[in-house]
């Protein structure tokens, strides 16, 4: 079972307003995909299906950034009910801790490096905007 990636995005939105720790939609996109790496590692199971994308400051879904573009830099405070089961939002919980006071142009730089999923796809702007396939994201970070 797989949510949609809006879901997981609101379920994040909500779970650092809560902590009163709002993220900007660039963080926000960094967290979805550390998020979707670090759950996938702990359960086997795929988040979510959506194309994440190589864009200039790291990896993108596009459907997320545009639902949240018109906060630009800044914070997105907001509460949303979500579909979520209790078991994986104790598991999202987890993973939100590890991200949540982690600032965003160093969640940037973590997926720039030589070698990770974004860097071999966007290779200096020749990929930008393809797709990162999930089984790449799986075998850079396994």
């Amino acid at each position: 079972m797989w949510y949609k990636v809006l879901e997981v995005a609101k379920y994040i939105i909500s779970r650092c307003s809560e902590l009163r720790n709002p993220v900007s939609n660039l963080k926000l996109q960094k967290m979805l995909y550390f998020i979707w790496i670090e759950f996938y590692k702990h359960t086997g199971r795929t988040l979510f299906l959506d194309d994440i994308c190589a864009w200039q400051l790291g990896p993108v879904v596009p459907i997320v950034y545009y639902e949240f573009c018109q906060y630009a830099g800044q914070p997105i405070f907001a509460f949303y009910l979500t579909e979520i089961n209790e078991k994986d939002k104790h598991i999202l919980d987890d993973i939100i801790n590890k991200f949540i006071d982690v600032p965003a142009y160093e969640l940037v730089q973590r997926t720039h490096r030589i070698g990770t999923a974004w860097y071999e796809v966007y290779k200096n702007g020749a990929g930008n905007r393809k797709v990162i396939p999930y089984s790449l994201i799986k075998k850079r970070n396994a």
